[in-house]
């Protein structure tokens, strides 16, 4: 009697959450070039056609526009130099504030959080990100050169020096595997 062949693993749709520098050191509305998240997500594409992007650049920016108060404006008006309170935060800041924490909770029931900090800029947001989805137990792929970043080690799953090692690292994670 011959075993019967195993099914092949199980071909789910993986999703990607794409964290990386916004706003970093910079105060206010400016914000980092945000190109490298289309760089990202084609990458990510053209090796895994049906995956699910979760990119919090374009999720921010559909918020926004739904939100028609002036958020750009009472987040502004947080430069002085008294005490914040959260419970004295204006309505659209506490829905900002809402809206980060939601985003987090995002990258951690994503199956891979991809942190984009280049340069050796830190981003407490994608601090923040990598740590929910390290302590999901999702893996997390860092593509910089903050290689002894405590933040940046304790919570990479892999830590990655640019976008052709982040290309390679997909090729070899995303090629069929074969159960014998």
């Amino acid at each position: 009697m011959t075993a019967e062949p195993r099914p092949p693993a199980v071909n789910r749709t993986q999703s990607f959450f794409l964290a990386g520098t916004m706003q970093g050191a910079r105060s206010g509305s400016s914000l980092v070039d945000q190109s490298y998240r289309a760089a990202l997500t084609a990458s990510i594409r053209a090796r895994c056609p049906g995956a699910i992007i979760h990119d919090p650049g374009l999720l921010m920016a559909e918020w926004e526009v739904a939100h028609p108060a002036d958020i750009r404006a009472a987040h502004a008006g947080l430069t002085g130099t008294r005490p914040i309170h959260r419970s004295e935060l204006a309505p659209e800041l506490v829905d900002l504030t809402d809206m980060f924490h939601e985003l987090t909770l995002l990258a951690a029931r994503s199956d891979v959080c991809v942190a984009w900090l280049p340069g050796h800029e830190p981003s407490m947001g994608t601090a923040a990100e990598m740590l929910s989805a390290f302590r999901a137990g999702r893996t997390v792929v860092t593509v910089t050169a903050m290689r002894q970043n405590l933040a940046v080690l304790a919570c990479s799953t892999v830590i990655l020096p640019d976008l052709p090692a982040f290309a390679q690292w997909l090729d070899r994670e995303a090629a069929p595997r074969h159960v014998t």
